[in-house]
């Protein structure tokens, strides 16, 4: 019986190198109806008044809404949270796929601080927060996905675009951003909003809302691939769920 010749070690640990790291399996796994135990516990975690805060955010962009916005990012990777105040959608967001690592930015330390608390207190190690404002803080990307939710209004006009494109040059080929906000039809649902706005920041901070179509215009013209859809809610906020994929 012929004997056959082995393949020295060297050649077969070389070849093995060549192949690359083994691709982690795919996890095939749904987190309770609507991430609720996820939101109890992000609530939980809060000062009192700051918790009663987060029920009232959390009243405003639903489980189902959040379900939404949780499909459209990557499920592992970096992830910019812009505007993420006490963290709450970043506690949300690490909780529902343990594979990101948030990183929020927030102008305001002791929100800045309470997010850290948060996630803590929820088992989020990886995530990070920094103080600063958006427009021109310290970053380093590339992200997987970033998303900003119901602040590009909030943002001046002539600033919008700029934050937009800054956005974009943070993400990795192929990388999602995600945008939450107001569009301006129906009327009634717009001045629904404006109102309650006014109640949160004041009468003196400028507000810009854009209809969708704007939004999708601009996003499109920084080389987006741009998907929207609008959601409709037991209250008249006139949402709007934009995923934008930098080509």
């Amino acid at each position: 019986m012929p004997v056959t010749e082995r393949e020295p070690v060297s050649t077969r640990f070389i070849r093995a190198l060549s192949r690359g790291p083994r691709p982690s399996p795919q996890r095939f796994e749904a987190p309770e109806v609507y991430g609720r135990e996820a939101i109890s516990r992000i609530a939980r975690a809060l000062p009192p008044i700051e918790r009663a805060y987060a029920n009232i955010r959390f009243s405003i962009l639903r489980p189902k809404l959040l379900s939404v916005m949780d499909l459209l990012l990557p499920d592992e990777g970096p992830i910019l949270d812009i505007g993420c105040g006490f963290g709450l959608f970043a506690a949300y967001f690490g909780q529902t796929q343990p594979g990101r690592r948030i990183v929020g930015v927030d102008p305001n330390a002791r929100r800045i601080e309470l997010a850290r608390r948060v996630s803590e207190s929820v088992g989020l190690r990886g995530n990070e927060f920094i103080a600063g404002d958006a427009r021109d803080v310290g970053l380093e990307g590339p992200f997987a996905g970033a998303y900003v939710l119901d602040v590009m209004h909030h943002i001046p006009e002539q600033d919008q675009l700029p934050m937009l494109t800054r956005l974009r040059d943070l993400l990795a080929p192929r990388g999602v951003l995600v945008v939450k906000d107001i569009t301006t039809v129906p009327t009634f649902g717009l001045e629904f909003t404006r109102l309650l706005d006014r109640v949160m920041v004041g009468w003196d901070e400028p507000l810009r809302y854009r209809h969708h179509r704007e939004w999708g215009e601009m996003l499109a013209s920084l080389g987006f691939h741009v998907r929207m859809v609008r959601v409709p809610d037991v209250l008249p906020y006139p949402h709007v769920v934009i995923a934008a994929t930098k080509r």
